[in-house]
C-alpha cells in the first residue's frame, strides 16, 4: 500500500515537474507577431475606407480629416497614379485609433476596390507603432482578397519597446460584408508563412494553422484563429485567438499542455 502511494506521488511529482511554470513561457514574439498582423490589416482597411469615394470625385478629397491626394491627377488619363492617404500630425479614426504621416498607394487603373495595391509609407503610425518598409497586396478576383508580400526583406516596426522586423507572405480571403455595402465591417480569413526578429531581438517563424478572422469592425482586427510560433532557442507554441470575441486576448499553449494567457 506504501508502495503505492510513493508511486502515485513520484508520479504526480514527474507530471507537474514536466510541466512549465507559466511565468517561464515567452510571450514577446506572440505579442510582436500578432501586432505585425493588425498593422497590415489596419493598412487594407485605411485604403479600403479613405481611396474609393476619391477616386470616383476627385473633390471629394477630405475624409474625416484625412487628405488625399493624386499624382498624376485623377483627371489625367496617365497610370500608374501614386495616391497619397496623409493624416498630418494625428487624426483620430472611427474607433479611437490615431494616426500620423502618410500611407502611400500605387495604383495601375481607374479603381481602387479590386486593384493591386503597392503600399510604401512616409512617418507612418498607427496606435503608436510606426510602419517603415513596402507591402504589396494584390487582388484576387476569386475570392474578392488579397494575396500580400512584404518586400525587400520585411517591414520594420517602430514603438516605445524598440524595433522589430516581419517578413513573409500572407493572404486575406474576404469571407464576409456584414449585409452591408460599408467596407468598414468587411470580414476576411487570414493565412500567413512569416519570420521575423521581435522587440526582445528573438528571432522567430509564425506560420498559421486554421485561419485567423480578421474583423474591419473590431479595433483589434483578429478575433479567432491559431497559429505555430517557434521562437528561436525556446519551445514551439500554438497561438490561440480564440473563438470570435473582440478582446484582443489570446492564449500560448505549449506541447506539454502548460499555456499562459497574454494581451495582443
Amino acid at each position: 500500500m506504501l508502495k503505492k502511494i510513493f508511486f502515485i506521488a513520484i508520479s504526480s511529482f514527474l507530471l507537474f515537474s514536466c510541466k512549465k511554470d507559466n511565468t517561464e513561457i515567452y510571450t514577446q514574439s506572440a505579442k510582436d507577431a500578432a501586432l505585425g498582423e493588425r498593422l497590415i490589416s489596419d493598412v487594407l482597411k485605411q485604403i479600403l475606407y479613405t481611396t474609393p469615394n476619391f477616386i470616383i470625385n476627385p473633390t471629394d478629397s477630405l475624409i474625416n480629416g484625412i487628405h488625399l491626394s493624386s499624382k498624376p491627377e485623377l483627371n489625367d488619363s496617365t497610370f500608374p497614379k501614386i495616391i497619397t492617404i496623409d493624416y498630418g500630425d494625428g487624426t483620430t479614426g472611427v474607433l479611437g485609433k490615431i494616426r500620423k504621416g502618410k500611407i502611400i498607394v500605387t495604383i495601375n487603373s481607374g479603381t481602387i476596390i479590386t486593384e493591386d495595391l503597392a503600399v510604401s509609407f512616409e512617418e507612418y503610425s498607427s496606435g503608436g507603432s510606426e510602419i517603415w518598409g513596402n507591402i504589396n497586396y494584390t487582388y484576387n478576383s476569386s475570392n474578392a482578397g488579397y494575396n500580400g508580400e512584404l518586400l525587400n526583406n520585411g517591414i520594420s516596426i517602430v514603438n516605445p519597446n524598440g524595433t522589430m522586423k516581419w517578413d513573409g507572405t500572407f493572404v486575406l480571403t474576404k469571407t464576409s460584408t456584414s449585409g452591408t455595402v460599408n467596407l468598414t465591417d468587411d470580414k476576411y480569413d487570414f493565412e500567413c508563412t512569416t519570420t521575423g526578429i521581435d522587440f526582445q531581438q528573438t528571432s522567430f517563424s509564425y506560420n498559421t494553422s486554421s485561419n485567423h478572422v480578421i474583423d474591419f469592425s473590431c479595433i483589434d482586427y483578429i478575433t479567432s484563429g491559431t497559429s505555430i510560433l517557434k521562437p528561436n532557442d525556446k519551445d514551439s507554441q500554438t497561438i490561440n485567438f480564440g473563438s470570435g470575441n473582440c478582446d484582443a486576448n489570446g492564449v500560448i499553449q505549449l506541447s506539454d499542455g502548460s499555456e499562459k494567457n497574454f494581451i495582443f
